[in-house]
């Protein structure tokens, strides 16, 4: 390609972008289609050339936006378009995400019923695609002083270690606490080893000193409270939709 062509094609995809972004700004995302919404963000990723047979085969593959960032590296690597480098950017974008959220709730959230921590626990935890532990550790004033996040790399791997747990009340010294964890594509009823490491751990923080609110288990159908042992808040009944098949 002569430097003219290579010039005009430059300024088509740099107008392309302006007018994209422009859209974004006055029309808003939500009048955006879903091609236009991949385009924009890979705009962030890619700073120059045309982004748009990318975004067709990245919805192609993943069918919507969150389910490409949420989409591990090594398997968007095998996206023609996708290096190593792009791959952990669309990646990292999720944990920013999530990073925004944790921010804008802040440090000094006070917590005064345990609807509160379940709230915390599914801002972090709901839509993870591998086993992800939260440990949340509460001042005597009831106030939020430190989370942790935890992430498993596994879709099925499950159990808390209690070195972590340890470790974590060495450093936020917590006067009481919460842990939570997800279950990615499954139901939110406690295993037996989950059953046995909440005993477990109940038993260290009580010689910690340190009193172990509740253990949450966060699923496609819902929110379980191990201390409660009952489902305190329901998505939906996946039961009834495995009946349907």
């Amino acid at each position: 390609m002569d430097k003219k062509n290579s010039k005009s094609n430059k300024n088509i995809h740099e107008g392309h972008r302006k007018r994209l972004v422009d859209l974004a700004c006055n029309a808003g995302l939500d009048n955006l289609s879903d091609v236009q919404v991949v385009e924009l963000f890979l705009s962030y990723i890619f700073p120059r050339g045309d982004v748009n047979p990318l975004a067709h085969r990245l919805l192609d593959e993943y069918e919507n936006f969150a389910n490409i960032i949420s989409a591990e590296s090594a398997d968007l690597q095998k996206i023609d378009g996708i290096n190593e480098r792009s791959a952990k950017l669309i990646y990292l974008f999720n944990e920013l995400f999530y990073y925004y959220v944790t921010s804008r709730m802040g440090k000094k959230f006070v917590v005064s019923r345990k609807a509160d921590l379940v709230d915390i626990a599914e801002d972090v935890l709901r839509f993870r695609n591998t086993e992800n532990l939260l440990l949340i550790a509460l001042s005597a004033g009831n106030i939020v002083t430190h989370k942790r996040r935890i992430n498993r790399k596994s879709a099925t791997e499950v159990g808390i270690s209690m070195m972590d747990v340890a470790d974590f009340i060495t450093n936020a010294k917590p006067v009481s606490m919460a842990i939570a964890h997800c279950h990615p594509y499954g139901s939110a009823q406690p295993s037996e080893s989950d059953k046995k490491s909440f005993k477990e751990i109940n038993e260290f923080c009580q010689k910690c000193g340190v009193c172990l609110i509740d253990s949450f288990i966060i699923g496609e159908d819902g929110v379980f409270s191990q201390d409660d042992d009952v489902m305190i808040r329901k998505y939906f009944d996946i039961e009834a939709i495995n009946e349907m098949f």
